[in-house]
């Protein structure tokens, strides 16, 4: 839920795995402080005990239930997405902060409804947001939209266990998900970033993206002027 007793700014970066949103909230993180602002980056699954738990599970050190595992995964998601709003997101924007999250609840939708088998997918995606629904909402997502053979090769460069959401094909039907990602959550504000240049000009082009929302120190509506048009999808 959005709160309007605070001048911190929530700021999402969402992408397929390879799509390199960790280095990228990392070098954007880097930029504002250069600009004196207070930042604080954070992800998902979260350092919390339910996305600890998660993480094990992912790394496949946890072994999942054999039967719906996507309702299962989306409800660890959902609960150690509200206990990282209350105890990590919340009391940094309260403090005036740019937070920056990789990952949030866009990531749910897409991932748990791709890999709900045969189920209706809309049924699921209404579902997922419900479990969501108390989860504050972000001031602006930033997809970084890759190609699925892009982000396999980052995957292999970077090296490490192979995790639960790597298989190949998934990876292609996820990229098509997140550039409709303004879909997934409809009255959010989502930009789209072309994640498949270098990281140099990744980085250049989210910062000249995201300047309208960190130009005052409010990011919020009403407390700061929008984007202009062009630069939102």
């Amino acid at each position: 839920m959005r709160r309007d007793d605070n001048d911190g700014v929530f700021v999402v970066l969402e992408g397929v795995d390879g799509a390199g949103t960790t280095t990228q909230a990392e070098r954007w993180a880097a930029h504002l402080r250069a600009q004196r602002r207070l930042v604080h980056v954070t992800r998902e699954p979260s350092a919390g005990p339910v996305g600890s738990q998660i993480r094990l599970m992912l790394t496949h050190r946890v072994a999942l239930p054999t039967t719906h595992q996507a309702e299962v995964m989306a409800l660890l998601f959902a609960a150690d997405r509200l206990d990282h709003v209350a105890s990590d997101i919340e009391p940094h924007l309260r403090d005036g902060y740019v937070v920056i999250s990789d990952r949030y609840d866009m990531s749910s939708l897409a991932y748990q409804t791709i890999t709900a088998g045969e189920r209706d997918p809309a049924a699921v995606t209404a579902w997922i947001r419900e479990l969501n629904r108390f989860a504050r909402r972000p001031d602006v997502t930033v997809v970084l939209d890759v190609s699925p053979m892009v982000a396999a090769a980052r995957r292999r460069a970077r090296g490490g266990v192979a995790e639960l959401f790597d298989d190949a094909d998934l990876q292609t039907r996820l990229a098509a998900a997140y550039r409709r990602g303004e879909e997934l959550v409809p009255g959010d504000r989502v930009l789209h970033i072309d994640g498949d240049a270098d990281p140099d000009t990744v980085a250049r082009n989210i910062a000249e993206a995201l300047a309208p929302f960190i130009s005052s120190p409010t990011g919020r509506e009403g407390g700061k002027s929008g984007p202009p048009a062009s630069a939102m999808d």
